[in-house]
């Protein structure tokens, strides 16, 4: 990874509000810890949403840029209204050079996606609802 990348990956990992995330391949390891000052915490157990509130669909599973069109094929992943099964691929998640599945949580048919190609998501950001 270049100076460039790390520096990157830290301004993603403070603008999603995440203070830690560690990264390791074959020879490089990497550990980032991020301070925030005397910032409020983002919620409280008090504050938490309802079931009913509580998004139903697919979610970023780490910080990264997002792909519907997977950056070594340079396919589309998956296609709207497709019907899916848990567990399966219905996108691509890029830190740098390393690429991580998004995978459906459950069943269903994917609606438009929420999140467009290339654009940076954190952690539990909304990406397809599920139908």
């Amino acid at each position: 990874m270049t100076a460039e990348e790390i520096e990157k990956l830290g301004a993603w990992c403070a603008a999603a509000g995440v203070s830690e995330i560690e990264l390791a391949e074959a020879g490089f390891s990497l550990r980032l810890h991020i301070q925030f000052g005397n910032a409020e915490p983002y919620a409280t157990v008090s504050e938490a949403p309802n079931a009913e509130a509580v998004f139903k669909g697919v979610r970023a599973p780490g910080v990264g840029v997002f792909r519907l069109v997977h950056p070594t094929t340079g396919h589309p992943v998956v296609e709207r209204g497709q019907p899916v099964r848990k567990g399966e691929t219905v996108g691509v998640l890029q830190v740098g050079t390393c690429l991580k599945a998004v995978v459906a949580p459950a069943d269903g048919a994917l609606g438009d996606p929420l999140a467009e190609d290339g654009a940076v998501v954190g952690y539990g950001t909304p990406l397809y609802e599920l139908m």
